[in-house]
């Protein structure tokens, strides 16, 4: 994609990990799609999908490393088999559930598209027409394909790897189902990288749940669901502070207009904030609440454990960052999609904090080798040097 490389940029995915290889003594740059831009800075690479997609552009840039952050899409496989053919190692690091739908966890998908539904706010008519028209027509088009096109684009890989346990399980069932138990596609489980300002600094822990989403995407963060259960879990504790983070959306601001004013002082929608101020707030949160149908990770989950703070969302598979929280004894499973259990998970949550059930800075230490980027990193060019002939090495990726 034809990123700008501003700040935001480098906080996360392939700019966050560039920034962080160069921190670690490594040169690093990223690479970007598109023309070379006035405020790109020095360690930003502009190229075109052509460039992108010839070995003869790889194999002049005499690289030790390549770690690509991608979904694995079939559009993407020409780059793949190019950089595979310059003889570069290549990191392809997934983000995604790693669930190929209709080969397997076909009722879980059903579910997670109905509850995906949900979150629009709309009639049972809607609904019931989104729900048959992503689980028949878009899904069988386009993640039965994606599926069979990810198992081919990731044999190029030296090394392919994985944000959750879950993911690693399932991108395994479908390499063994196209290729056999022999498939060839290398595949480890490292993390989600974070940056390495996410820690529990001692800062005083407060009776708080922090939301983080693109509020704008009512099918995927399902907004309603968390107006919804903010206002009851709020109104269930008259001591708790709730603060939102992310897209202030029309629908948000009308709906936190509304509320009493004793909500209105303890509900705290702030909008798209800096990363530090984010990260400030995740600090002082007991809970990180996603009222998501699916997510990948997603990345403030990882961030909040990071920084010390438990979680609560809904028992699915298209969620394995949370299943993977509750399985570490860091979270709360909502076990049906509805505005009362959400509001028990929480309530249970927050009992927890209340008895002295969780330390941060156990949550903390326990979540940072799977979420800081060094860390990940690290796990990445071991795992690839591994996998390569004896005398080579992963020193310099880009």
């Amino acid at each position: 994609m034809d990123f700008t490389a501003d700040p935001a940029f480098f906080w996360r995915d392939s700019g966050l990990l560039c920034r962080t290889l160069q921190t670690m003594g490594h040169e690093s740059q990223v690479v970007l799609l598109g023309s070379p831009r006035r405020d790109d800075p020095p360690d930003v690479v502009r190229a075109t999908a052509e460039e992108l997609s010839s070995e003869a552009w790889w194999r002049s840039k005499t690289l030790d490393g390549v770690i690509m952050v991608a979904w694995a899409r079939h559009r993407d496989t020409p780059m793949v088999r190019a950089i595979a053919a310059s003889g570069t190692p290549l990191v392809i690091h997934l983000d995604g559930s790693g669930i190929s739908y209709p080969l397997f966890e076909v009722i879980s998908t059903f579910k997670m598209f109905w509850c995906a539904g949900r979150g629009t706010g709309k009639g049972w008519m809607y609904r019931s027409f989104k729900f048959l028209k992503a689980a028949s027509i878009t899904a069988v088009k386009h993640l039965l394909r994606h599926s069979y096109h990810c198992y081919w684009h990731l044999r190029y890989a030296t090394v392919a790897t994985l944000q959750t346990p879950e993911s690693l399980l399932q991108r395994q069932r479908t390499c063994t189902l196209l290729g056999g138990r022999n498939h060839k596609v290398n595949l480890r489980l490292v993390g989600y990288p974070i940056s390495t300002d996410c820690r529990w600094d001692a800062t005083p822990k407060e009776k708080r749940i922090i939301a983080i989403g693109r509020w704008s995407d009512l099918w995927q963060k399902r907004t309603h669901v968390l107006m919804a259960v903010s206002e009851r879990i709020a109104s269930l504790h008259p001591d708790l502070h709730i603060d939102i983070f992310g897209e202030k959306t029309d629908a948000l601001a009308q709906w936190h207009a509304r509320l009493n004013p004793d909500l209105q002082q303890r509900i705290h929608v702030h909008g798209i904030q800096p990363g530090a101020i984010t990260t400030r707030a995740m600090q002082k949160a007991q809970v990180s609440f996603f009222p998501s149908s699916f997510e990948g990770g997603p990345q403030a989950l990882f961030e909040c454990l990071a920084c010390g703070a438990t979680t609560v969302g809904l028992d699915t598979p298209y969620l394995p960052g949370t299943r993977w929280a509750a399985t570490s004894h860091h979270g709360d499973l909502v076990l049906q999609d509805t505005d009362e259990a959400y509001v028990n998970a929480l309530d249970r949550a927050l009992k927890k904090w209340e008895r002295g059930d969780y330390s941060p800075q156990e949550i903390s230490d326990y979540w940072i080798p799977y979420t800081h980027a060094q860390a990940i990193l690290t796990s990445m060019m071991e795992a690839a040097t591994k996998a390569l002939p004896p005398g080579k090495h992963v020193k310099r990726p880009t």
